[in-house]
């Protein structure tokens, strides 16, 4: 295989280099050999039945194409390991990886020109809006994620308390509200008054907040924080069924569309570049759109309108259910920071009145 390449950095931010390999092969006498020889089918009795057409050579299979992908990926990683970078690259989807995000798409030469001169195009913004929605998605998650830890630690130390009874939030967020008028005892009547408002009033909201979702203890919490994941997960995974249903109502829509452009240029005989050249968009939406409905021979544009409309109703729901039970976000990181700060200070005290307890029996034993 010869392979022809030509490596393009004109310092504008987008280095690449251009690679064309040979789909031919060639003999030991340098002629080339066609790409592909007719091959008859046979019956059981060795009559000829019919004939197909088959490769010379493997070049043009899918399965290579992801053999020398990977091959890339490992010689890129190996010097950017060389070299001390902390980049690593991979040539799988985000599905392969098991990365549930949405991947973003190709600009393509003429949209990235566009773009890097400050114009707009559907497929940058496009790009823009999957990347927010990465972050929001990144950062809901990592949020839930710290809650739920954060559950795990509450229930740790309630478990390790000597009470009998599990304390409830309330309880908790009025030792709290003790706690700090006993912090305001000694500024003046005005500043006492003033500061200890603020807690009433803030204490006051989280106390209602989770009453309001009858959350009264670490665990009534922990099931609601379970709850809201798992509607997360099924509004993730409707937003990539809803992606994925979009896509293709607009490929049937631009097979349809640009079939006759595409007949047409299959029958022209002369003037099939210009041809080529004038109706480039409208030839390159058609070709994609195929491939699509080659994949998807069943789907219909009406089919597939009822799963969207079904599915955004779903996700509605979903959301609103979410929005109903799972309330504001910073109201659960104010109820964590203080009830976290009051058991912290109960086990403080317990692990203290321990170590006195402890130090008294040694001092009694001495004398």
């Amino acid at each position: 295989m010869c392979c022809d390449f030509a490596v393009h950095d004109k310092g504008d931010g987008n280095p690449h280099t251009h690679i064309m390999l040979t789909m031919r092969a060639i003999d030991e006498n340098g002629k080339w050999l066609p790409k592909c020889r007719k091959v008859y089918d046979l019956d059981e009795y060795g009559n000829r039945i019919g004939e197909h057409r088959e490769d010379i050579v493997d070049w043009n299979k899918r399965e290579n194409a992801e053999i020398w992908r990977h091959a890339w990926e490992e010689k890129v990683n190996e010097y950017l390991e060389k070299n001390n970078r902390p980049e690593r690259i991979d040539m799988r989807s985000y599905e392969r990886q098991g990365i549930d995000l949405v991947p973003t798409v190709h600009l393509g030469p003429a949209a990235s020109e566009m773009e890097r001169r400050g114009e707009e195009t559907s497929l940058g913004t496009l790009n823009r809006d999957i990347l927010k929605f990465n972050s929001v998605r990144k950062h809901l998650r990592k949020a839930l994620a710290e809650l739920i830890e954060w559950i795990e630690e509450i229930k740790k130390i309630i478990s390790e308390l000597k009470e009998e009874k599990e304390p409830t939030i309330a309880d908790i967020l009025i030792d709290y509200l003790n706690s700090r008028q006993e912090a305001h005892s000694g500024k003046s009547r005005y500043f006492y008054n003033k500061d200890l408002a603020v807690d009433l009033k803030q204490v006051s909201q989280i106390v209602t907040f989770l009453q309001q979702r009858n959350i009264t203890t670490a665990d009534s919490l922990w099931k609601m924080i379970e709850e809201v994941s798992k509607i997360q997960s099924r509004i993730d995974s409707a937003d990539e069924k809803i992606k994925e249903l979009k896509k293709g109502i607009k490929f049937l829509g631009d097979y349809a569309k640009y079939k006759s452009v595409a007949d047409e240029y299959s029958k022209k005989k002369f003037g099939r570049d210009k041809f080529k050249t004038e109706h480039s968009k409208e030839l390159n939406s058609f070709y994609r759109a195929k491939r699509w409905v080659d994949e998807n021979p069943n789907a219909t544009t009406k089919s597939l309108k009822a799963e969207l409309e079904k599915l955004q109703t779903e996700k509605a729901a979903d959301e609103a259910l979410i929005e109903s039970n799972y309330g504001s976000l910073e109201e659960l990181k104010r109820a964590k920071f203080i009830i976290s700060k009051v058991l912290a200070n109960v086990k403080y005290h317990e692990q203290e009145e321990s170590q006195q307890s402890t130090q008294k029996s040694k001092q009694e034993i001495i004398e």
